[in-house]
Order: C-alpha cells, then sequence, then structure tokens
C-alpha cells in the first residue's frame, strides 16, 4: 500500500495533527527531513518557514534529523536513509529539487519508498515533485541558474500536479499573472489547486482532499 500526505504547508495548525492522526502511530517515527528544495530558493535570507515545518513534524512525534540529496549518489542515500520510518520533503525549488533527483538517482529511492507502504509526508515543493508534470508552476520558481532545458517532469508517482498556496496573499501576484495561466492550459496533467488549509491524502489509487477547518 502506498501512503502519501501532500500539503501546501504543514506549518499550518492542524495539518500535522490531522496526518498524525490519520498514520495513527502514537510512538516516535524516525524522520528523514530532506531540506534540498529550499537549497534553492530564492530568498536565502528567510528560511524561517523551514524551521516552521520541522517544529510541526516534531510536535507530532515524527523525529526528524536534517538531510540533503545534493552531492551524493544513490548508494550512500539508500545506505544513509535505510532505517527511517518516514519521508519529508521541505518546501522550496521543485526544479532545482529536480535537477538534484536527476544527479543523485533519489527518484528511485522515492519510488522504492513509497512502494513499501511507509508514508511520505511533504510541503509545496516536495508535493509538486510527486506528479508527473511542472510545467504550471514555473512562474512560481527562480529558474534562472538552473541547467537548460530544464526539466519540467516530475517524480510520476501520482497523476495529477499540485498547485500550493492557492488563495494565499504570498502567492497571489504569482498565481494572478497572464503567464501562470497559460502554462496551466499545457500542462500534461490533470491540476488540483490546493489552499493551505487543505492536503492530500493518497492511498494507492485513490486520493482525497481534506481541509482541516473541517475537522474537529
Amino acid at each position: 500500500m502506498t501512503h502519501l500526505f501532500l500539503t501546501s504547508s504543514i506549518e499550518i495548525q492542524g495539518i500535522g495533527e490531522s496526518i498524525r492522526n490519520r498514520i495513527g502511530h502514537n510512538h516516535a517515527l524516525k524522520t528523514a527531513f530532506i531540506m534540498t528544495p529550499a537549497e534553492g530558493d530564492a530568498n536565502q535570507d528567510d528560511l524561517s518557514w523551514v524551521d516552521g515545518e520541522r517544529s510541526r513534524l516534531n510536535a507530532n512525534n515524527f523525529v526528524t534529523f536534517d538531510y540533503t540529496i545534493t552531492g551524493k549518489k544513490i548508494d550512500q542515500i539508500q545506505n544513509d536513509l535505510k532505517d527511517i520510518d518516514v519521508l519529508y520533503v521541505t518546501g522550496g525549488n521543485e526544479f532545482y529539487f529536480k535537477d538534484k533527483c536527476n544527479q543523485s538517482g533519489f527518484k528511485q529511492f522515492v519510488q522504492d519508498f513509497v512502494n513499501s507502504g511507509k508514508p511520505y509526508i511533504s510541503s509545496s515543493a516536495g508535493s509538486i515533485i510527486v506528479g508527473h508534470d511542472m510545467s504550471a508552476l514555473l512562474n512560481l520558481s527562480d529558474t534562472s541558474k538552473l541547467p537548460q532545458p530544464l526539466d519540467v517532469t516530475g517524480l510520476g508517482i501520482v497523476d495529477f500536479t499540485i498547485l500550493p498556496h492557492w488563495g494565499s496573499d504570498n502567492f497571489k501576484n504569482e498565481w494572478l499573472s497572464k503567464n501562470s495561466f497559460e502554462y496551466m492550459y499545457e500542462s500534461k496533467s490533470p491540476l488540483i489547486a490546493l489552499n493551505n488549509f487543505e492536503y492530500i491524502e493518497v492511498i494507492d489509487d485513490q486520493y482525497r482532499i481534506i481541509d482541516v477547518r473541517n475537522e474537529k
């Protein structure tokens, strides 16, 4: 059984708590906190949201340790992460992250991990990349320093692409720009606009959108 929890932002109160309840764990889960997407964030002066993601996970008994795939190969990654219970991928720059996945072979690790039935949890970029096609997100990320032609393919684990932070003031200008909608029309996979209070739970080939504001 595959089990994924794809969020816009796990920092939001209620998201981590809801995921913990759905996993149903009452003990500490060793969680690899993959921070590679954050390395490609254009605003390196303020990465406080990374601390927020980590804190929310730890508060829900996902015991994290920081890990990056940058500069590593698949054999080392498999050895370093062989004993983890949960794989978590942060927000940041999904195209930067895909470039590092290509260099390291991390795609294979993620696919094997997900197929093992262990939980994959993510925010923003980490949620985007599990789809097939990321072209609809081109206007939201700085790709100027990435190898060209740009690889806009995702990991292909789910058959849709998440548009995170829908309705958020922080992303309003990007989402309402003319070019953003042009990219959306060109996307090769279904698009799901996800606000910060929602996440998608994926179990095998079924998924549902959960709004934590509707949960008690």
